[in-house]
């Protein structure tokens, strides 16, 4: 009997021996599953950032992409492939997920090397930096239409009797541009758009005017054009005011103050006294405005007339523009553009006649001290002057004898 029960206790511990085992395999397949995945993800990430880095860090060289209009993310990605540009297209297509801005990508002709990591690439493509191989023509914001032109035809653009002559008859290009069938627009004042432009040689007078327009009226639809249809004022009336802001601001933060300043004055009946107007229409620009320049007879001078100048008075820039479409809110009637190029505001005449006093004390002030500088240079220069003279009669003397 004692044998008997010794052996079935051996064998139930075999049996629940037997029982666990599968548990256990289970157990440590399970672990294996975890590292195996585990292993697999990190291998996954190493290689992700691996395929996110530039092909080649040490190239020097650089070669020329088109990425044309239309083109997809998997599109894009295969021509960089192709231009062994990048090291793994879906790799490239999760980079540009990632950055939620697929759909900013701009087409055209990129300058790309192997040096360049996927962002890098993705940074260009959506920032639009697109390499340009022409003559590269900048023209500053608050340009005015001559400014424009010397700038033209001192690059050798083209003829300046034509350029002229273009800029004075709208109507040629009114069929493209329907906003210039205004019977009041009479030249292209205000729509040479400013910006950095780059012009391939023998182009025509009339295609550089149409580039400038054409990017004045893709930054108008874009930014200013739903603001126009809520105000009171249209389209020409509004780039007129852009054109003003332009010309009197100093600081982007005054640009929409400014624009309030002007309309405010325009909805009491009061003339808008603008320096920058005055000066347009004089023959030519002066350091400052005399009193005497108050009484010309101008179409330009808002001393003496009411309302809007007929024209535009200068290409605004987009900030300017945006100003003049979406003033501030104020009870601002005047201001004054400091020496430190500060602007001091004011609601009431008295308020601003103090500010202009200060203005014109520190004017004063600092002129006389330019002057008091410029007097000890020239005291100096004649000092060296007269002793070089010296040294040069004794030397002279010095040899006669």
């Amino acid at each position: 009997m004692s044998t008997n029960n010794a052996k079935n206790k051996r064998n139930k511990k075999n049996t629940k021996k037997t029982k666990h085992r599968p548990r256990i395999r289970i157990f440590r397949l399970v672990i294996l599953l975890f590292i195996l995945i585990g292993m697999l993800s990190l291998g996954g990430n190493l290689y992700y950032k691996y395929a996110s880095k530039a092909v080649n860090p040490n190239a020097t060289a650089s070669k020329i992409v088109d990425i044309p209009a239309g083109a997809n993310v998997k599109q894009i990605a295969s021509i960089l492939k192709e231009q062994d540009m990048i090291k793994n297209k879906r790799v490239f297509v999760s980079n540009v997920k990632d950055t939620g801005k697929a759909e900013q990508i701009k087409s055209g002709k990129y300058k790309l090397s192997q040096n360049m990591s996927n962002d890098q690439i993705i940074d260009k493509l959506l920032r639009g930096k697109i390499y340009q191989d022409g003559i590269k023509v900048t023209i500053p914001e608050g340009s005015i239409s001559t400014e424009i032109v010397n700038i033209l035809v001192k690059k050798k653009l083209g003829d300046r009797e034509k350029f002229v002559k273009l800029f004075r008859s709208p109507s040629q290009f009114s069929d493209k541009y329907s906003f210039l069938k205004d019977k009041r627009i009479s030249t292209l004042e205000g729509f040479l758009y400013p910006e950095t432009y780059y012009f391939k040689k023998g182009i025509s007078e009339k295609d550089i005017f149409d580039k400038m327009i054409s990017e004045f009226d893709k930054k108008y639809k874009q930014n200013i054009s739903a603001n126009v249809a809520k105000n009171k004022y249209n389209f020409y009336d509004t780039i007129i005011m852009a054109s003003i802001v332009e010309k009197e601001a100093v600081k982007d933060e005054d640009r929409p103050i400014i624009a309030s300043v002007f309309y405010n004055r325009l909805a009491k009946n009061m003339r808008l006294q603008s320096d920058a107007v005055l000066q347009y229409g004089l023959p030519e620009r002066k350091g400052k405005v005399l009193y005497a320049d108050l009484k010309v007879k101008s179409p330009y001078n808002l001393y003496l007339n009411d309302g809007l100048p007929p024209t535009p008075i200068a290409s605004p820039g987009i900030k300017s523009m945006i100003a003049a479409s979406r003033p501030s809110k104020t009870d601002y009637l005047y201001f004054v553009t400091n020496v430190n190029g500060v602007n001091s505001y004011s609601k009431t005449f008295d308020d601003h006649s103090k500010n202009a006093d200060k203005y014109h004390k520190e004017r004063d002030a600092q002129e006389k001290s330019e002057q008091d500088k410029k007097t000890e240079t020239d005291k100096g220069t004649q000092a060296s002057y007269s002793n070089d003279k010296k040294t040069k009669t004794n030397s002279e003397t010095g040899k006669t004898n």
